[in-house]
């Protein structure tokens, strides 16, 4: 089976430094190809099964399916061209290299590649989610797990291609960090989203926005071009030790402001509510008495939803609720200054 240390020795992450053209580059093009046992490709099984993924159109875990069967010979878990083969050939895509990219294949029951046969993708998956009973819910999870976009049964091949291969990097991605890498880095959105969370990962990064371009304001007007340096001062010094190796990712000549961009969520509040820059910030705040707690209160119930998200996580839907309130109460409070 593909284990943690597979993922670890194919991204070779203790003898590289990855740099972002790496993620978004490099290794997406090579996930252009046909070789099932290519780093990339076994990089990115690994993946799924550190991050827990299921085969596609069933509840079964990848780890187990992917183990040698007990008896007999045939696995339980088959790669499965999601575009099939007999289905390209009628609209003249032919070239082997194409048709047998990895990024055209996943990981089905094999029932459930038996029933899928020839069928175009956008026949197959309306029959599969019906006969299983598959919801939103649990569709936009298994596609979120294989690293297909919503709606991918319908697309292009070629533009297909294009968006699964961005996506299965951005899946090694998330699994890489899971495992310790770039652990000093600024958190990274999540590669996909399940229905729902996906409404309410826009809103918490509108939250994060306003709030980032709050503190820019409030440090300058409070400290002028110490700003940066009184930023990272008044945190921790623990807090400080992590910021300051995030901050070596930071390209030369940067914005010294930008050293908000590299601030997680939670520590946000903690640097508005300092002695010396939370009158500037309460005021606005929309100049409410209450503020200081509606924002702690807000960032509480935000922070652990936006974590969850971002480290491929089921949120249930009360708490998916509470966080976009929280998200709406924080944006109404910055309304009146965000329209001036």
């Amino acid at each position: 089976m593909l284990s943690k240390i597979t993922l670890l020795v194919r991204i070779r992450w203790s003898t590289i430094v990855l740099t972002g053209d790496y993620w978004t580059y490099s290794l997406v093009s090579a996930l252009e190809t046909q070789k099932a046992r290519a780093p990339a490709a076994l990089a990115f099984r690994a993946a799924q099964i550190v991050l827990g993924a299921r085969a596609l159109f069933s509840d079964q875990l990848l780890r187990n399916l992917l183990d040698p069967p007990a008896h007999g010979t045939r696995a339980a878990s088959e790669a499965h061209h999601l575009f099939p083969a007999a289905w390209l050939f009628g609209p003249g895509i032919r070239d082997r290299r194409q048709v047998n990219q990895i990024a055209n294949l996943a990981d089905v029951g094999w029932h459930e590649n038996i029933d899928i046969g020839s069928r175009a993708p956008v026949e197959y998956v309306a029959r599969l989610r019906e006969k299983l009973a598959i919801d939103d819910d649990r569709w936009g999870r298994s596609c979120a797990e294989h690293a297909l976009p919503l709606g991918w049964e319908s697309m292009d091949y070629e533009r297909f291609l294009r968006e699964r291969r961005r996506r299965m990097a951005d899946v090694i991605r998330v699994a890489y960090r899971q495992l310790g890498g770039e652990s000093h880095s600024p958190p990274i959105a999540p590669p996909w989203f399940l229905p729902g969370a996906e409404a309410v990962w826009r809103r918490i990064a509108d939250v994060e926005r306003a709030l980032r371009l709050l503190l820019r304001e409030v440090y300058v007007e409070r400290f002028g071009e110490n700003a940066p340096r009184r930023i990272e001062e008044a945190l921790p010094d623990r807090e400080r030790e992590v910021l300051t190796r995030a901050l070596r990712a930071r390209p030369a000549g940067s914005d010294p402001l930008s050293i908000v961009d590299y601030l997680y969520l939670g520590q946000l509040p903690s640097l508005l509510f300092a002695k010396e820059t939370w009158q500037q910030a309460r005021l606005r705040l929309s100049g409410v008495e209450d503020a200081k707690v509606r924002v702690q209160s807000a960032i509480a119930t935000i922070a652990p939803v936006r974590n969850e998200i971002a480290h491929v996580r089921e949120v249930d839907n009360d708490r998916l609720l509470r966080a976009t309130v929280a998200c709406s109460d924080l944006l109404n409070m910055l309304e009146p200054r965000r329209n001036q």
